[in-house]
């Protein structure tokens, strides 16, 4: 899944259309930096009239990012209290588990949609075998890897902050979530510098506003269009606050006898969810965003609608396997067409 294996959202593009002056004020300079994490590209544009102290932000944001990056990679040793940690230890003792990374944990804890499964490391792992040898997972070792997944394999004691596995195979996988809660935190660092008056976050397509853009107006970023890399679908903005994450067929695909076969696997069948070319989500955080971005790309059109009557907060554009586009009623007035579309 987007998640389940390694969510590579180069989907969302900035508009580069800043001013000099910024954020309502004269004399604003902008400061970026990008670093590489989490296998993508992550950069900070931030503005401030003081430009040394803004740099100073940038790079405190961009390191509490490459910690949460840690923390939640599965395939790296980020120390005591990691998910590599965890996923090597936990089926034999329970692992007490980073005050970030059990933040997270406690949050998922608390979402029970089982389209969304974070234990299906092992599903993903048999794909990722079959991709490196242009062929396909035989469906038994696909059936043997399902059985170790599931939320009844694992116990995460919100209280202790410990993780416990039941069985020796299980294996949990963050991508789904871990870069919008990276993104979240980066956030969270660059709020601590009042000198920074606004700033924009864009972790491989996964942004969030800090604030809104130079002369106090949203910003907007462009949606990739999934079937031509070279252009886009139209755009969407983003206030103070909001972020944005798109999930879809086209970055992470191989192909076997003309079908292709993407990461985002539907974890009931194991197999890559074909409902959607790609689901972009705009939510009050860059973590819900992440989150309900791999959700609706496993879901549905008319299930999605549903969910939306009742979570206010969030807006998609999802661009259907036809290749026709749906745009939630929340944002009808304020999303452009890219010409031609």
């Amino acid at each position: 899944m987007k998640s389940y294996g390694i969510k590579y959202l180069l989907i969302l593009m900035m508009l580069l259309a800043f001013s000099a002056s910024g954020c309502g004020e004269e004399a604003q300079v902008k400061v970026s930096d990008t670093r590489f994490a989490m296998d993508t590209f992550v950069k900070i544009d931030a503005y401030s009239e003081q430009p040394g102290a803004a740099r100073l932000a940038v790079d405190d944001a961009l390191q509490t990012f490459q910690q949460i990056a840690l923390l939640t990679d599965r395939f790296s040793d980020g120390g005591p209290g990691s998910l590599y940690e965890a996923n090597s230890r936990a089926a034999d003792t329970p692992v007490h588990v980073a005050p970030q990374l059990a933040k997270l944990l406690a949050w998922l804890e608390q979402r029970q949609d089982t389209q969304l499964d974070i234990t299906i490391a092992p599903v993903v792992d048999l794909w990722q075998t079959a991709r490196s040898q242009n062929t396909l997972p035989a469906p038994a070792k696909l059936q043997a890897a399902l059985s170790h997944t599931g939320k009844a394999q694992y116990h995460f004691d919100t209280a202790a902050q410990t993780l416990k596995y039941h069985d020796a195979a299980v294996k949990l996988d963050l991508g789904s979530v871990a870069k919008g809660y990276a993104v979240d935190a980066a956030a969270a660092t660059l709020k601590k510098h009042p000198d920074v008056t606004c700033a924009l976050i864009n972790a491989g397509g996964n942004i969030k506003a800090v604030g809104n853009k130079p002369g106090k107006m949203p910003w907007r970023v462009a949606v990739q269009h999934p079937r031509d890399p070279e252009a886009f679908l139209g755009t969407v903005l983003l206030t103070d606050g909001q972020a944005a994450a798109t999930s879809g067929d086209y970055q992470r695909y191989y192909e076997v006898d003309g079908v292709r076969y993407h990461h985002l696997l539907d974890a009931q069948t194991g197999q890559p969810s074909r409902l959607h070319q790609s689901v972009t989500v705009i939510a009050p955080s860059a973590l819900e965003a992440d989150y309900h971005s791999t959700l609706f790309f496993l879901l549905p059109t008319p299930e999605i609608k549903n969910r939306l009557t009742a979570a206010k907060d969030l807006a998609v554009v999802i661009v259907e396997n036809d290749g026709s586009i749906f745009v939630s009623e929340n944002l009808q007035q304020t999303w452009q067409p890219a010409k031609g579309r």
